[in-house]
């Protein structure tokens, strides 16, 4: 039996490392437990999401400490 690479077994490990964002509740509906509308958006929390429109500082807000980025002179 070949044994596949970790990157195989778990897709996760494809992308965690370029920063992906996972919602909370991602195992329940991955598994049938909720249904995709009650799927909280990984940035906002919310289901169904409500999050700033893409790139306004509004949304900025919410990925900058996703990532533990600053902006604007921030330490």
């Amino acid at each position: 039996m070949t044994r596949r690479p970790d990157a195989i077994r778990d897709p996760a490990a494809n992308v965690n490392p370029l920063g992906a964002m996972w919602s909370p509740d991602f195992g329940a509906y991955a598994s049938g437990q909720l249904h995709a509308s009650c799927v909280g958006c990984a940035l906002c929390r919310h289901a169904p999401y409500d999050c700033p429109p893409f790139g306004t500082p509004g949304y900025l807000a919410l990925v900058d400490p996703r990532h533990r980025r600053t902006r604007g002179g921030g330490a």
